[in-house]
């Protein structure tokens, strides 16, 4: 337990130094059992420390000095696949900024641009926004990551959740890249094609 605690708030802390959030935003949870380790209610992700952390129920109920996060709800949601283990929420910028966008297309909200991108996200579904911390925001998520491992949410930012830190973690950075890219590109990018993509997944699989 003390091992996951250390590894939890090193992977806050990294987040908020590399810019994936600021000021009190993000939320990061881990698994344990049947509850959830969560950062609180409006820290800033680098100041938090061990003495700061929440056990979060399923039922909803709390052990610790603070609150929870108010995407606790989204959070619990995501865990209804035994394969979960983390889940990432972060507002990186090039990520937030292609949210705010009037995108054509909610089902892949970017051209997959890189081999890296097509194998750890692929089409990139949008969701509208919603209120963050809501009920509505959390049903639609996990209805989303009930099939895959990552979604953007219109105004906010990436929601990522993975077996294992590393894994999740790779997923935000892979997102927040090709967010970039699709910037510096200013459409005149060519994305990786469907058969090219194919041969991606039958040598990773």
């Amino acid at each position: 337990m003390e091992e996951w605690t250390s590894v939890f708030l090193d992977l806050c802390h990294d987040l908020q130094r590399r810019g994936f959030v600021s000021g009190s935003g993000g939320n990061v949870s881990f698994r344990f059992g049947d509850r959830l380790l969560i950062t609180p209610s409006g820290r800033n992700l680098g100041a938090i420390r061990e003495r700061d952390l929440i056990f979060l129920n399923r039922d909803g109920s709390w052990e610790g000095e603070g609150r929870p996060s108010k995407e606790w709800r989204m959070h619990l949601r995501c865990y209804c696949r035994d394969d979960v283990s983390v889940v990432i929420h972060v507002h990186s910028s090039y990520a937030v900024a292609l949210s705010c966008l009037d995108l054509p297309d909610s089902d892949c909200a970017m051209a997959v641009y890189t081999p890296g991108y097509a194998i750890q996200v692929g089409n990139l579904p949008l969701l509208p926004y919603m209120v963050p911390g809501s009920e509505e925001l959390a049903d639609r998520v996990a209805s989303v990551i009930d099939g895959r491992n990552s979604v953007l949410l219109a105004n906010h930012g990436i929601l990522a959740v993975g077996s294992s830190p590393e894994r999740a973690l790779n997923v935000v950075e892979e997102i927040e890249e090709n967010a970039r890219l699709h910037f510096i590109l200013d459409g005149r990018g060519r994305p990786l094609g469907e058969e090219e993509r194919k041969a991606l997944s039958l040598l990773y699989r």
